[in-house]
């Protein structure tokens, strides 16, 4: 499926398989830039806003990747605390003890 590069929002939400309010509110908290990943279609603000779907998909794509890097690292890091928690002990010790 080949998708025009430059959309109208609802084509956008449609065929990134999202919300409009959710598109929304990527550009609004800054998920999506200015230019690179959506402009107003008129050039002025409050206009019709126009997508740029490869941008987005890009941008999300690498997200994903930092995200399920950072999960699996803290996933392993709270692995490794709860091996370190684990007390364990071996025959040497007690017969040491002992003697």
């Amino acid at each position: 499926m080949n998708s025009p590069e430059w959309v109208h929002e609802p084509e956008a939400a449609k065929l990134l398989a999202i919300k409009h309010s959710t598109l929304r509110s990527m550009r609004r908290d800054g998920r999506l830039t200015p230019g690179d990943h959506y402009i107003f279609a008129t050039g002025t603000p409050g206009g019709p806003v126009v997508y740029n779907l490869p941008a987005i998909r890009k941008s999300l794509a690498q997200r994903t990747k930092e995200m399920v890097a950072a999960e699996a690292k803290r996933r392993a890091a709270s692995k490794q605390e709860k091996q370190d928690s684990i007390e364990t002990f071996s025959d040497a010790q007690h017969v040491r003890a002992g003697s």
